[in-house]
């Protein structure tokens, strides 16, 4: 309902429908055609719109007016328990195909970021560079409350529901997390210069739209994603198995950029970091003063960030 009424008052860049996989509700939308191709995946839980949030603060509207063709799978759940973290994988590689480039460089935020990795081992050939945004790689830092959480969450507990998770469980633990750490980011003059911006606060009921209109999460990629990673840290290990392959980090030879958000109350930096000291292609990283969502919507990010992340992309050599 909140997705809907949001598309009837907020602004959306015009984009089309390419696909939508009837068994999952997966779509791949396409917003502007260009010479090189992107491919964005947003994050398994909240919706994709706050990298659209706005016409002056959109990520998508950075990306089309350098002239890249622009793409977008949303994960919209048909609420099919059968669902698992393959899937998603496999509807990724199901929207490349459909992309007219031989090569597409890929961009995941938060959790979206683990899947770009996962599809980059398994894909090499298809992927032309990869952007992370505030996403979690290493899952060791227990004591660190962003990740214990989830690292005492038992799985009998997950089995309580059926079908799917839904969102507001894991957007409650964020909402208390972001009281929790506010006062903290509040000491800091940047983060307040953020905090105070004219388009920040204009778009605040949009940002509250989306962050209660969470989507509700298949109960086996829920569980994948607490016990392998969070809990288990395979992610790290190599131990995560999917499509029959173990996908190992270090075999990734692809350019990336890494954006980590200062004030993250979502995502510790030493879990994004950490990848720097195991990936094996060419690697860059971005830690910019702003929080988890504010690398998307503040004014700030899309003055001094988004135009060198669109220069890198622009930059970059192929491979």
């Amino acid at each position: 309902m909140g997705y809907a009424i949001s598309k009837l008052l907020y602004f959306f860049s015009p984009s089309n429908c390419l696909d939508i996989e009837e068994r999952t509700g997966f779509r791949l939308v396409r917003y502007n055609a260009g010479k090189d191709d992107i491919l964005v995946l947003p994050s398994i839980i909240n919706r994709s719109y706050i990298l659209d949030l706005n016409k002056d603060v959109s990520v998508i509207q950075q990306f089309c007016r350098r002239r890249f063709g622009v793409y977008k799978i949303e994960w919209e759940y048909f609420h099919n328990e059968d669902v698992s973290l393959s899937d998603y994988i496999n509807y990724i590689d199901t929207s490349m195909d459909k992309i007219p480039n031989r090569k597409v460089s890929i961009m995941g935020y938060c959790l979206g970021g683990i899947l770009s990795l996962i599809y980059a081992f398994l894909h090499p050939e298809k992927v032309n560079k990869l952007i992370l945004l505030a996403t979690p790689i290493d899952f060791s830092i227990w004591f660190d409350p962003r990740i214990f959480f989830c690292t005492i969450i038992d799985s009998d507990y997950i089995n309580l529901y059926s079908g799917s998770i839904p969102g507001s469980l894991p957007n409650a633990y964020g909402v208390y997390l972001l009281s929790l750490y506010l006062p903290l980011f509040m000491m800091h003059g940047d983060f307040i210069e953020e905090f105070l911006e004219y388009e920040y606060q204009r778009d605040i009921f949009r940002r509250i739209t989306w962050i209660t209109d969470a989507q509700s999460i298949p109960k086996s990629v829920y569980r994948t994603v607490i016990i392998d990673f969070y809990q288990k840290n395979n992610f790290i290990k190599g131990l995560v198995e999917i499509n029959g392959e173990y996908i190992d980090l270090s075999k990734i030879n692809i350019p990336l950029l890494n954006i980590i958000a200062r004030y993250d109350h979502l995502i510790p930096y030493q879990s994004s970091n950490f990848l720097e000291k195991v990936y094996s292609g060419k690697y860059k990283e971005i830690v910019f003063p702003s929080s988890h969502i504010g690398l998307s919507v503040s004014k700030k990010a899309h003055n001094k960030l988004w135009p060198r992340v669109c220069d890198w992309l622009a930059d970059q050599k192929k491979e």
